[in-house]
């Protein structure tokens, strides 16, 4: 069944092409969907007017590389290291649709989960971090304050570095939440390494409180 084509048309094809992580240049798109292109320009005068109708950057789709397994590892590891939420849902709909849509692609890693894996991330793990909303990050520095492990920002992000980033969404930062915690603020600045006293650790509290008071006033 042939597809009739108008600017609405053109735009939802554009748009499930770069969804699926389909090459969107226009020499990719001459050699793959030679009736889109065509009608594209007929419709809008060029491939570049289509593109932008269709909400894309033009330079984004003229730059685009193929995403291959490499590649999608790479990126999965940027954002971890970057902190970020790497479940499927807001990996898929927030943090990086056009990554989402590669990885599971059958010559791809068919699922989110092998391709968590290949970049050497513990899938069960990432999922966890699901549901950490306010209540379930308190909870987790106050269990983390009751086993008597540190919370200095540097030592946990190095454990758990979803922890401080889901921390710093819901709460601007990670001493803010400690410090909604009920956990005193200079406590938990000083970790268990003899290398904080209470001096450095008073000069960081000082510091972060002029940042905070120079943010507001911008």
């Amino acid at each position: 069944m042939s597809t009739t084509w108008d600017k609405d048309t053109i735009a939802s094809e554009i748009n499930r092409m770069h969804a699926a992580s389909e090459p969107l240049s226009y020499g990719a798109v001459q050699k793959s969907q030679l009736r889109l292109l065509r009608a594209a320009t007929r419709h809008f005068g060029s491939w570049k007017t289509a593109v932008e109708f269709a909400g894309l950057t033009y330079e984004d789709v003229r730059r685009y590389r193929v995403w291959t397994r490499e590649r999608i590892i790479k990126r999965i590891q940027e954002h971890h290291r970057a902190g970020a939420d790497l479940s499927w849902r807001h990996v898929s709909t927030v943090l990086d649709p056009p990554l989402a849509a590669a990885a599971i692609r059958p010559n791809r890693f068919e699922s989110w989960q092998a391709a968590l894996e290949a970049a050497g991330l513990d899938y069960d793990e990432i999922r966890r971090h699901r549901t950490w909303d306010e209540e379930a990050v308190q909870a987790e520095i106050k269990r983390r304050h009751a086993a008597g492990e540190s919370l200095r920002v540097s030592d946990v992000a190095q454990v758990d570095a979803a922890l401080v980033a889901a921390a710093r969404r819901h709460f601007r930062t990670w001493y803010d939440a400690v410090t909604v915690a009920g956990i005193d603020e200079m406590e938990a600045r000083r970790g268990l390494s003899t290398e904080y006293d209470d001096d450095m650790v008073r000069g960081e509290v000082s510091w972060s409180a002029q940042r905070a008071a120079a943010s507001v006033a911008q």
